[in-house]
């Protein structure tokens, strides 16, 4: 487990000071070693994540927060390499599956945590479909719009549930979340949603209730 926190870690520090510095491309070989390494590293962690709550204390204390937010942003490629945008595509839905197992668990300090993270901007990735940039795959548009609801919608409204941690209403998360929603420009992509009879018409569904939680209210 710290093997892929320090990988995690390493790889973001890296990107991100290749991406500061604008240096050339590493070799493509290169660039897909790291790539498979990596989305192994989240794809195991996601797969221990959903089970074990000490790994999700184990993701804050080893500051993971901040670096699979910003994963979940990997740039994708031109398309010119397929298996490399594929890969990256990989780490993109690999980090936000990490980060979406939190809320479910979570306390009122870890929805304070994600939304510090903006974490509202990771749950818009999968909607921005324009111009065939982001992942125009039914089954994550439909995971995007669940994920809106119902971060949003436990913030409106608290929690109380024998089974996850209760708390009270958190209307400053909310207006946090509900910025950078807008920020992603993801009001307008939920929208469009609304009529997407996809996915046995669950995305219709979810757009309605996702577009209802950023008015906060539900639509009768």
């Amino acid at each position: 487990m710290q093997d892929a926190a320090r990988a995690i870690i390493s790889f973001t520090d890296s990107y991100a000071y290749k991406k500061q510095r604008k240096q050339k491309k590493q070799p493509e070989s290169e660039s897909t070693d790291s790539l498979i390494e990596i989305a192994a590293y989240l794809e195991y962690l996601s797969d221990k994540i959903g089970y074990n709550n000490a790994i999700k204390q184990m993701i804050k204390n080893q500051n993971l927060l901040r670096p699979l937010a910003s994963l979940t942003m990997f740039k994708l490629g031109n398309h010119s390499n397929q298996e490399v945008d594929r890969l990256r595509l990989k780490v993109r839905q690999k980090s936000r599956w990490c980060l979406g197992w939190i809320p479910i668990y979570g306390d009122e300090q870890d929805f304070a945590d994600l939304v510090n993270v903006q974490y509202g901007k990771v749950i818009c990735i999968s909607l921005s479909t324009a111009g065939g940039i982001g992942e125009e795959n039914d089954d994550e548009i439909g995971n995007g719009l669940m994920h809106i609801q119902i971060f949003l919608g436990e913030q409106h409204e608290g929690r109380n549930d024998d089974e996850q941690p209760s708390f009270q209403p958190l209307p400053l998360l909310s207006r946090m979340t509900e910025e950078q929603i807008e920020e992603e420009g993801a009001i307008e992509e939920v929208e469009a949603q609304m009529i997407n009879n996809g996915y046995d018409s669950d995305i219709k569904y979810f757009a309605n209730r996702a577009k209802a939680e950023t008015l906060n209210h539900f639509i009768q």
